[in-house]
């Protein structure tokens, strides 16, 4: 008799309980959007070191969806001489690694906001290292992407955040930004992205 009071004093929660896990799973695959699907790039534009590559992406800022579209190539990857953005004069390393410039060309609109780049290369066991500008890595131009003393519009992002007015950017130009690496590795990849999911991936020749 128990067993059958307990069933009919919980049957309304019972009944709702399905209700409760369909709502529970829409939930948790919305965060598996938020968390994972945009955690980091997955959806990658294809190109070749050399070959010039057409990018589209959307970004968003205070005024709502903000169109990102480019062309750039890969021209090749080079000993690195000095920091990228003339920050630091020399280019002073840890034991065992190495400088590695990776030279970058872009075509784009002068108003076209590309200063949130982020950088990376990928080395041949799968591993990716990315561009720093800041200790305790070497300090450089903060956006590997654009000419460091012409850097173009940026995304309004914050209320009352200004940025000074300067020159403005070209319409085509070539930047050096230096990623530091490991002495032995091999780099396979160069990864551009504004923001995940979407990125640029140029396999090295």
């Amino acid at each position: 008799m128990n067993e059958v009071g307990w069933w009919r004093r919980n049957r309304w929660g019972l009944i709702g309980l399905p209700v409760v896990l369909l709502a529970a799973l829409a939930a948790s695959s919305y965060h598996v959007e938020d968390w994972w699907w945009l955690a980091r790039p997955r959806v990658a534009v294809p190109a070749t070191e050399g070959e010039w590559v057409h990018f589209t992406d959307i970004r968003y800022d205070r005024s709502g969806d903000v169109p990102i579209e480019l062309s750039a190539r890969l021209a090749g990857l080079e000993e690195a001489v000095e920091p990228f953005g003339g920050v630091d004069d020399e280019l002073n390393l840890p034991t065992g690694t190495k400088g590695v410039a990776v030279v970058l060309e872009f075509q784009v609109a002068a108003d076209m906001p590309l200063t949130a780049c982020r950088l990376s290369v990928v080395g041949a066991d799968g591993t990716e290292y990315a561009y720093q500008y800041a200790p305790p890595s070497i300090r450089q131009a903060p956006s590997p992407c654009v000419p460091p003393d012409r850097r173009g519009p940026e995304l309004d992002l914050f209320e009352g955040l200004e940025f000074a007015d300067g020159d403005p950017r070209p319409e085509e130009w070539a930047v050096r930004p230096v990623v530091v690496i490991p002495d032995d590795v091999e780099i396979v990849e160069v990864r551009l992205t504004w923001g995940p999911p979407r990125h640029l991936v140029f396999q090295v020749r």
